[in-house]
């Protein structure tokens, strides 16, 4: 019977609403059933030791969109995450309860860079994701590294990285599901122009760089719209801004199409940057022109929109390029004409799942090989050791079948410390 290859998908608060997270989340509804069993293993989000940052939470259509997969899950609880240890530590964890190695071939998770726990205290081939330009981990069980883009690969190779045993694998982009749009519901006029962008509320990534720059331009028949995001309310209440909108966040697949219908211009704002930005790749399936600035962190997302997209430098080149694209129909329509293309070439689910299964069934071959290298040493070992016993008259039944190379080495050191 064939085998199929058994993954575990593990990963802190692995069913939030984001890029990292539904990277994971897409990879394992889409693999392909007859060649891989998937189990995915969350925790909800916890406390972080050392920080007051929080990490976004179960999100309910990101579970909704797993059962409706129907991948099994597996919840773990963790109640705080040391960020004050080398590795990240769980504190009061159930994981080890939950989780038993010996039932998968590979583990894939999604970290920051450096080795991170628990992954490293497990022996497994691991795949990892990488979400940020943090580091490298230089732990032996690292089977294969994903990249988010050439940008973070590039950078990450610098630091030690090994360019043999990494690829880039992008978040992929869904295209469009519906053709309807938010302007009747936010009351903005057919003719209008409209820019925005979409963002998790998180307070360390708030930019305030768009509606400032907005604010800057003054004409009655531009809109922008955020959706989502933190603080923005309050910038622009304090900008006394005219003409903003703002939508609830929503990772409902026609939610974002509707927010994203809605748009002339995605104008995007982050003030750490992307090592990708799924937003884009997002916004440019649906033939949007994209704006975004430069970042003292990250700047993967000029990469990202390619030929679709503006890259302001600062505030003030932000605000002449927003100002281009909203008085140029030329200049959007170009950009527009370029986006989705550019987007079906890079950012497709399909190429995604190729790309990872390939990884996979190379991985699960080379460490097949290396536990049958390893299995033949211990026999080997086993039968030199067994034939020295007995010529020094040791007459102990020693096994012959041997199925575990870890145990066989393991118990022939004992014997050879209990007979000689």
């Amino acid at each position: 019977m064939y085998k199929k290859i058994r993954i575990a998908f593990i990963k802190f608060g692995g069913l939030s609403t984001g890029g990292t997270e539904r990277w994971l989340q897409m990879m394992a509804t889409s693999l392909p059933k007859e060649l891989f069993h998937i189990d995915y293993y969350y925790c909800n989000s916890a406390p972080y030791v050392g920080s007051d940052f929080k990490h976004a939470g179960t999100n309910r259509d990101r579970l909704q969109y797993m059962k409706n997969h129907n991948i099994n899950l597996i919840e773990f609880h963790v109640e705080a995450k040391d960020i004050t240890t080398k590795t990240h530590n769980w504190i009061d964890t159930d994981f080890w309860k939950k989780f038993d190695e010996t039932k998968y071939d590979i583990v894939q998770t999604a970290k920051a860079g450096p080795a991170e726990y628990p992954y490293h205290l497990i022996n497994l081939p691991i795949v990892e994701f990488l979400a940020l330009d943090a580091g490298v981990d230089f732990s032996s069980n690292i089977a294969w590294s994903i990249n988010l883009s050439q940008w973070q690969r590039s950078n990450w190779i610098k630091k030690g990285g090994n360019s043999n045993k990494s690829s880039v694998i992008s978040v992929p982009a869904l295209e469009p599901n519906t053709n309807t749009n938010l302007r009747k519901k936010l009351k903005i006029p057919h003719d209008s122009i409209v820019a925005g962008f979409h963002q998790r509320a998180d307070n360390n990534i708030f930019s305030d760089i768009p509606l400032k720059a907005f604010s800057k331009l003054n004409n009655k028949n531009w809109h922008f719209i955020v959706n989502g995001g933190s603080n923005y309310n309050k910038q622009a209440k304090k900008l006394n801004l005219t003409n903003i909108h703002f939508v609830e966040l929503s990772s409902e697949s026609t939610a974002i199409s509707k927010f994203l219908n809605t748009l002339d211009i995605f104008a995007h704002g982050r003030k750490d940057g992307e090592t990708f930005g799924t937003v884009f790749a997002e916004a440019m399936m649906h033939n949007k022109p994209c704006l975004s600035h430069w970042s003292p962190i990250a700047n993967a997302h000029k990469e990202t929109m390619g030929p679709a997209g503006l890259f302001a430098k600062d505030l003030n080149d932000y605000v002449e390029k927003l100002h281009s694209l909203f008085t140029n129909h030329e200049l959007r329509n170009k950009l527009a004409a370029n986006a989705k293309p550019f987007a079906l070439q890079n950012y497709s689910l399909e190429a995604a799942v190729q790309n990872l299964t390939k990884i996979y069934c190379d991985v699960y071959k080379k460490h097949e090989a290396y536990k049958k290298s390893k299995l033949k040493f211990a026999i080997h070992a086993f039968r030199k050791i067994e034939t020295t016993f007995r010529a020094h008259g040791v007459t102990r039944k020693i096994k012959k079948v041997v199925t575990n190379p870890n145990l066989v080495i393991k118990k022939i050191m004992q014997q050879n410390k209990e007979n000689i």
